[in-house]
């Protein structure tokens, strides 16, 4: 199981290491001379001789090779450029974003999983019964339905209409109810059906219908047999679906005035500033790929099979 686990490790590195390859690579083939947009930035009637000179500060007349060498150590160090638009430092102003976004897609990995385990047990306990069926439309509406669709549903109903909760800011506990809805129904709609099917498949294998014999519950068939046999695919569907969390911020976070890193990628491309762009898409390729890793080591944990060929 550990040689299976390193090798998934080193794998992610190498995707790592190719990410920031994809990154650099982006800035370095903007169009434009990035000299000049700095220069501009610091003073508007930039010389030649102060656009030769940020020239040299930056490195940008080295070879390729030894500018991404550059780069890659400063980027290790949080040392990520300067904004084009603002002229301050792209680093601290992401790391001061980053905790906004990782309380938005925690919040709503939390609901989905909650939901879905709700609605997933529900339809199996009682299947082709109103539970089931409610669990059915419920799923069926919240894939349907786009994130920015459901966040004006939810901020006309329970915020226009009801006035229970805020519609923008992160003004308390209260303020977080309907991004995370928001950010959380998809998925939890996604891996209801997935919870249903699984439990439904685990039902019908034999060691369930030995424990039916048995005289054993549905509902303890469904914790202590079917449950764990569901784990791995449930764990690969969960990382999959907070990927697309992560993606989804970038549509939440203007909708609802939270100034995360999906607010600051949008306004980067509005701008054109590359180097925003560049530092975002660092941070959410590098996630993706950590959130992979930990989803194949949760597997692995999780399914004989995968040890037994690992091993």
């Amino acid at each position: 199981m550990l040689a299976l686990v390193s090798r998934r490790v080193r794998n992610s590195f190498v995707l790592l290491i190719l990410a920031t390859l994809l990154c650099f690579t982006l800035v370095v083939s903007a169009p434009g001379n990035i000299a000049v947009l700095i220069a501009e930035l610091r003073s508007p009637n930039a010389s030649f001789a102060d656009i030769q000179k940020i020239e040299e500060e930056l490195g940008l007349n080295d070879p390729i090779p030894v500018r991404y060498a550059g780069w890659l150590k400063d980027a290790l160090t949080g040392n990520l450029g300067i904004s084009y638009k603002t002229g301050e430092e792209v680093g601290p102003a992401l790391a001061s974003r980053l905790p906004v976004t990782a309380m938005l897609v925690a919040g709503g990995a939390s609901v989905a999983l909650l939901l879905s385990l709700v609605f997933g047990f529900a339809g199996a306990m009682w299947p082709r019964q109103w539970p089931d069926v409610l669990g059915r439309l419920v799923a069926l509406l919240g894939a349907s339905m786009p994130s920015f669709f459901v966040g004006a549903l939810l901020i006309y109903g329970l915020a226009v209409e009801l006035r229970l909760v805020p519609t923008f800011g992160l003004a308390g506990p209260s303020s977080w109810i309907l991004p995370w809805l928001t950010i959380g129904l998809l998925p939890a709609a996604v891996l209801s059906r997935v919870v249903r099917v699984g439990l439904e498949e685990a039902m019908a294998r034999p060691f369930a219908l030995t424990a039916v014999a048995k005289g054993l519950t549905r509902r303890a068939i469904l914790f202590r047999d079917a449950l764990p046999n569901i784990a791995p695919t449930y764990i690969n569907a969960l990382g999959a679906q907070t990927g697309v969390m992560v993606v989804g911020a970038v549509v939440v976070e203007p909708l609802f005035a939270w100034h995360g890193v999906g607010d600051l990628f949008l306004t980067g491309i509005r701008f054109r500033d590359f180097m925003v762009v560049q530092a975002c898409l660092l941070i959410f390729i590098s996630f993706f790929i950590l959130l992979n890793l930990m989803v194949d080591i949760g597997m692995i944990f999780t399914d004989p099979k995968l040890r037994r060929q690992g091993s």
